[in-house]
């Protein structure tokens, strides 16, 4: 063989090595940084995204609760301020209705139909009056104005209600202040 032919048939042998190697390293190289990259971006923005979408999720639930506690809220200062006024306007009707007077007849018409509507309103709004006479006294939605004696089937009972007591969507409003009958053993 010629010292040519020798060294191309070297040369043939080492380039596709080489060129083997450095295509394999630059291959490794690409990938690499194909795999860095897609790391980079991907986790970056999906975190981002799960992380502002809880976030987001939570102020909207925050924001329903501040706004239904706003609402409840408004609803019982208006209630406490109504309330007085329906209880001596109920109490006028009443009295006027036993008293039984012809001229005070459309008074007495005039001011059930205001009742009336006074009460449908306080329903629409989860207003109600607790209905407390003759029935086992309750700590939890009543005061105890006065125990009064009463006989064995009364004891325990509401004998009389002081002051109305009201629930607001199922919590009270107010208290109802009531006389509750006790029985004294002989």
């Amino acid at each position: 063989m010629s010292k040519h032919h020798q060294h191309n048939k070297s040369a043939a042998s080492c380039a596709p090595e080489e060129d083997l190697e450095m295509q394999v390293a630059d291959d490794v190289s690409e990938e690499t940084s194909q795999a860095q990259s897609a790391q980079e971006t991907k986790p970056d923005y999906y975190e981002q995204f799960v992380r502002l979408s809880a976030d987001f999720e939570n102020f909207r639930k925050r924001t329903e609760r501040e706004k239904a506690a706003f609402l409840s809220y408004g609803k019982k200062e208006l209630a406490e301020k109504l309330l007085p006024s329906y209880e001596i306007l109920l109490k006028q009707a009443e009295q006027l209705a036993k008293e039984k007077k012809a001229d005070l007849k459309n008074i007495v018409s005039g001011i059930q139909m205001i009742l009336g509507e006074m009460e449908k309103a306080f329903r629409s709004e989860g207003i109600e009056k607790m209905d407390v006479l003759n029935k086992p006294y309750d700590p939890a939605t009543q005061e105890v104005v006065a125990m009064v004696p009463t006989d064995k089937e009364k004891d325990g009972l509401v004998v009389q209600e002081v002051q109305m007591g009201f629930m607001l969507d199922g919590k009270v409003l107010r208290p109802a202040r009531v006389m509750v009958g006790q029985h004294a053993e002989e």
